[in-house]
């Protein structure tokens, strides 16, 4: 008899892991479909292979020639130069970004030494999406599975399903996989982050089970985004009330005791992070924008409006109706409220989504990532509060008289959650709500491909040369390249110039863009006439004949 209840309980289970593995299968070959599409770079993009791989240090000289190997090698990793984290550590120390996220760039490109190339960072946004995924269908399952019954076991098995098929097929956490960036990263240390504050609420286990890994991830997450102190500070305040209203003292004192410790040993290993937080220029920024009151409305506005349109494609307004609906019912019929787990993910959620709001930059749907940690904790509070008051609504009025009449009323629930889910995500991903592709900057680099031999011109703004850096990969088609000060209108002598039939121009956009291909013009006797080729990040590209 035990033997035939242990068989399908293991087939269950069975079936159950094949569910998801073939789900995560599905969001990866996504994820693979656009990153083939991935045509252009986000110049924060190209600064995150230039800070990690950086050689020599990009020089931009006024009318000079730079050969494509001495601009080249400062986004990959040369022979002999593998592994040196030291040198990446201290280019961000320069910068405002903590090095965890750039150490793992370094360590798949360091696999590759001399390719640049958008795998190689895509690749390590694939890999953290896999325990993002996993971490995140524990969360929901830990959240909802309070005790040991088949039917809670059951609820937390379906959201837990449904939470990762909204998140991982929305476009929001598609662009974000697309984005080389470390926001993929930072989204895995605030889910573990969460995991384990939700595990010992669940297990009632508060001891070196629980505080070693917090403090392992607190250091991690520390150094890898410092928006990981915005959620970990609001999951640590609502976690301490919950242990004050149990009197557990000790607990509490040995929970922020673990946590500053982490941060601690964060700071100690890379004392840079203060000067970023407190006097670098993001942090001072954001000072400013979180203490200006005249901005909430208009800020939050802006990042729910990304929300309701990258992630759950414009039916926001439409859900929460629906939960206002359902629980207002349920306040009335049943006098029940959400578990403590969900209280303090509510709370969390919140706090980060706020501060974020009153703080990040606005960039238009690229501001998603700031939010990007979040979104599949969202997901998961949407569903949950969703699904909750239908089901305790069926159990009052279904589930007395007929009991599998009521299970049929929860299964036909969960098929609608399912279709709503899937008109979400599929309309999004089909009429291409993903960012960060830049597909549009695929015919110029064929063209750029196509006329690498012909003898190319960068005039730049002297107020702002590292501008060059928008331009890296079309650059890197060239032997080489000249560069000329926009300021500078003296003719051009250079014979490889002055002499040649056809010329590609990059200016950069000023007023003085005109004066500089009239001097061009006037610089050669075979050059009479030019053309707009293509406008792109800051610098109009020219054909010159």
């Amino acid at each position: 008899m035990k033997l035939d209840r242990v068989l399908p309980e293991k087939k269950k289970k069975i079936v159950i892991g094949v569910m998801f593995l073939v789900l995560l299968i599905l969001q990866f070959l996504v994820l693979l479909y656009f990153g083939a599409r991935k045509s252009g770079f986000h110049e924060d993009e190209f600064y995150s292979y230039y800070s990690t791989n950086k050689t020599a240090g990009l020089s931009v000289n006024d009318r000079t020639w730079l050969p494509r190997d001495s601009y080249r090698n400062d986004f990959v990793v040369l022979e002999g130069e593998e592994f040196r984290y030291d040198v990446v550590k201290m280019m961000q120390s320069w910068d405002v970004h903590p090095p965890l996220y750039y150490y793992i760039l370094h360590t798949v490109c360091s696999l590759f030494p001399g390719v640049f190339s958008k795998w190689l960072g895509i690749s390590v946004n694939l890999i953290a999406f896999v325990p993002c995924f996993l971490l995140l269908a524990y969360l929901v399952y830990n959240s909802v599975v309070t005790g040991g019954g088949e039917d809670e076991k059951r609820k937390g098995i379906l959201l837990s399903f449904l939470t990762c098929l909204a998140w991982g097929f929305s476009a929001a956490v598609v662009s974000g996989v697309m984005f080389i960036r470390m926001y993929q990263w930072l989204t895995l240390f605030v889910l573990l982050c969460a995991c384990l504050h939700i595990r010992a609420i669940r297990k009632n286990d508060y001891g070196f089970r629980f505080l070693i890994p917090l403090g392992i991830t607190v250091f991690l997450g520390f150094l890898t985004q410092y928006y990981y102190i915005i959620f970990h500070f609001f999951m640590g305040v609502g976690f301490c009330f919950l242990l004050l209203k149990e009197k557990r003292i000790r607990n509490l004192l040995a929970y922020v005791f673990s946590c500053g410790f982490g941060f601690f040993c964060a700071v100690l290993y890379y004392p840079a992070s203060l000067s970023h937080i407190f006097r670098g220029y993001r942090g001072t920024e954001a000072v400013s924008e979180f203490s200006n009151a005249a901005n909430t409305l208009e800020r939050l506005e802006f990042f729910v409006s990304l929300f309701d349109k990258y992630v759950v494609n414009g039916t926001l307004a439409v859900i929460i109706l629906l939960i206002c609906l359902l629980w207002i019912t349920v306040f009335y019929r049943e006098k029940r409220k959400p578990e403590k787990g969900m209280g303090l993910l509510l709370f969390t959620c919140a706090g980060y989504f706020f501060t974020i709001s009153k703080t990040a930059l606005l960039l238009g749907e690229t501001s998603n990532r700031y939010q990007l940690p979040i979104y599949g904790v969202l997901v998961f509070l949407l569903l949950y509060f969703l699904y909750v008051p239908a089901e305790m609504l069926i159990n009052r009025y279904i589930g007395e008289k007929n009991r599998q009449i009521a299970l049929k009323w929860n299964y036909g629930v969960w098929l609608l959650l399912f279709a709503a889910v899937l008109f979400m995500d599929v309309p999004a991903l089909r009429e291409t709500k993903v960012f960060f592709l830049y597909e549009e900057e695929k015919p110029i680099m064929d063209y750029v491909k196509e006329n690498s031999d012909v003898p190319v011109i960068v005039f730049y703004n002297e107020s702002s040369p590292d501008n060059v850096w928008r331009l890296s990969d079309e650059l890197m088609e060239f032997p080489e390249i000249y560069l000329a000060s926009q300021g500078n209108q003296e003719k051009i002598t250079d014979e490889k110039l002055t002499k040649s039939d056809k010329l590609l121009v990059y200016v950069a956009d000023h007023e003085d863009k005109e004066e500089c291909l009239y001097n061009l013009l006037q610089s050669s006797d075979r050059l009479s006439e030019y053309h707009v080729v293509a406008e792109k990040n800051l610098w109009t590209l020219y054909e010159m004949n």
